[in-house]
């Protein structure tokens, strides 16, 4: 995989939350995965076709969750209502849309799905191509996981 795309979606992650919620995450080692398994239960889905091609999905801690929706809604949240899995899809949407400026910089236009979000227990997503994840502390460490697929190979204009 190309590197600009991760070190894209590393700088849209770190830009969208520190615009959205007033700080800035921790980023962790990305590892390549054999199989998608989202570590928690609250799922947001993100597809994209273009230069690149493949998914971006978010599993986020619920606690996490709630926290970082009553960060977006400027009051307290204490439950993952519709309303409050709208406002997980719109941050996964909105960090998929930094990341597609991002590739635009480097020359390699994407569109983007609208989000999906789903939950429960024991998910496994099939995807394919390359499968990256991305551990992201917001409230402590690891407390969101990115999920990158990549299909096929970046064309990408090189810089």
């Amino acid at each position: 995989m190309d590197a600009r795309i991760l070190n894209a979606l590393i700088a849209a992650i770190v830009n969208t939350m520190e615009v959205l919620l007033g700080q800035k995450p921790m980023i962790g080692k990305p590892g390549v995965l054999k199989e998608v398994k989202p570590i928690y239960d609250l799922v947001t889905v993100i597809g994209f076709a273009g230069g690149v091609e493949g998914n971006l999905i978010y599993s986020f801690n619920p606690q996490t969750a709630l926290q970082v929706v009553s960060k977006m809604m400027n009051m307290p949240y204490d439950s993952l209502d519709d309303l409050a899995m709208s406002a997980v899809g719109e941050l996964g949407n909105m960090i998929a849309g930094a990341l597609a400026v991002n590739l635009e910089k480097i020359n390699c236009k994407i569109t983007i799905t609208p989000p999906t979000v789903v939950t429960g227990r024991d998910l496994r997503l099939t995807v394919d191509g390359l499968v990256l994840q991305l551990p992201v502390g917001i409230m402590k460490e690891g407390d969101i996981e990115a999920i990158l697929s990549v299909k096929g190979t970046a064309k990408c204009a090189k810089a």
